[in-house]
């Protein structure tokens, strides 16, 4: 009954997150009572996960509340959707600490190239056809995405295995290059607005897509 009922919870949140992704790709927003019902699942999952309240339920919370506060900054310098940042906090008290540092790098990794081709399909859209494209725009943004590239395809299990061993380090790392990668989004996006192009990336795309990925491996196992 308890692999049922852990099913049935994945399934539900699975097909939630597909929801938000389409929706946020057709028309920008993410439906709040979504990011609602992902939230007031959490506890459930905890709670079929045998996590204990204190101190695992505290420690999501906590997680949960800082990944929150750091994006809705990123929300107050206008480089995220609201419901987006909503969708993040909501999917926070899911994850673990290295199932959600993963996530995090998918999710920048996967943004920064749907930023590069909307940047790119807008700069010809304005021009009338595929003339000369802004490589001072997407320039921050393609080596964004090379970095990630190279992460994973060097070092990816090694990371993973430090955040594991030693979360404060590698959260630090984490906190580090996703502030990189931000920078190199402002930069880019302010180019885009001086050069008339402003896309509004569906970063609920790549939260869904990047939490699938990681929802593949059961992700509570550091507690059993």
């Amino acid at each position: 009954m308890g692999d049922v009922f852990l099913t049935l919870l994945l399934s539900a949140l699975g097909l939630l997150l597909v929801s938000a992704g389409v929706e946020d790709a057709r028309s920008r927003n993410i439906a709040n009572w979504k990011n609602a019902a992902i939230a007031l699942l959490a506890p459930l999952w905890w709670w079929a996960n045998g996590l204990a309240l204190w101190p695992d339920m505290a420690i999501q919370l906590g997680v949960a509340g800082f990944v929150f506060g750091v994006f809705v900054g990123a929300f107050a310098i206008g480089q995220m959707g609201g419901g987006d940042v909503k969708l993040l906090g909501a999917l926070a008290l899911w994850l673990p600490v290295q199932p959600l540092v993963g996530m995090l790098v998918l999710m920048s990794l996967i943004g920064g190239a749907l930023t590069l081709v909307m940047v790119g399909e807008r700069w010809v859209q304005l021009r009338g056809g595929p003339t000369k494209l802004p490589w001072r725009t997407i320039a921050p943004i393609a080596f964004a995405v090379a970095g990630l590239l190279a992460l994973a395809f060097a070092g990816w299990s090694r990371f993973l295995a430090l955040v594991a061993t030693a979360p404060l380090f590698g959260g630090i790392g984490v906190i580090a290059a996703l502030a990189a990668i931000g920078a190199g989004l402002i930069w880019t996006m302010r180019a885009a607005r001086r050069g008339g192009i402003v896309p509004e990336t569906p970063y609920g795309v790549a939260i869904a897509i990047s939490t699938l990925l990681i929802l593949r491996e059961p992700i509570f196992n550091q507690f059993t």
